[in-house]
């Protein structure tokens, strides 16, 4: 049986599952750590990604490794200058708004 990561179903229970399995081994402390990676190191390179022209699957693959090959370098060299906790912050949505910034250029760049 081959899963595929191109069914929204199929995404959906496995983060109830990821969800699920950090709460019973970690607790509610644990569950929002999880959540948090998956937010902090998945969600900008997806959005950067999700405008290129490969599979749901390469994206997820690709955008869980950039992040946690970049994010930690952004946070760091950010953090040698102002807090950590402002550190992260800022690049977080740093690289949120290049995420929708290069899908705006993109979708306008085709429109014309």
């Amino acid at each position: 049986m081959k899963i595929r990561l191109d069914d929204k179903v199929t995404i959906g229970i496995i983060l109830v599952l990821i969800a699920l399995f950090s709460f019973i081994f970690l607790g509610f402390t644990g569950f929002k750590v999880i959540f948090g990676m998956l937010l902090v190191f998945f969600l900008p390179f997806y959005l950067i990604l999700d405008n290129f022209d490969i599979s749901r699957s390469e994206k997820v693959v690709f955008s869980f490794f950039i992040g946690v090959g970049i994010f930690p370098a952004i946070v760091y060299w950010l953090g040698v200058l102002i807090s950590f906790k402002l550190a992260i912050l800022i690049a977080f949505v740093l690289l949120v708004i290049i995420g929708v910034l290069v899908k705006r250029f993109k979708r306008k760049r085709f429109d014309i």
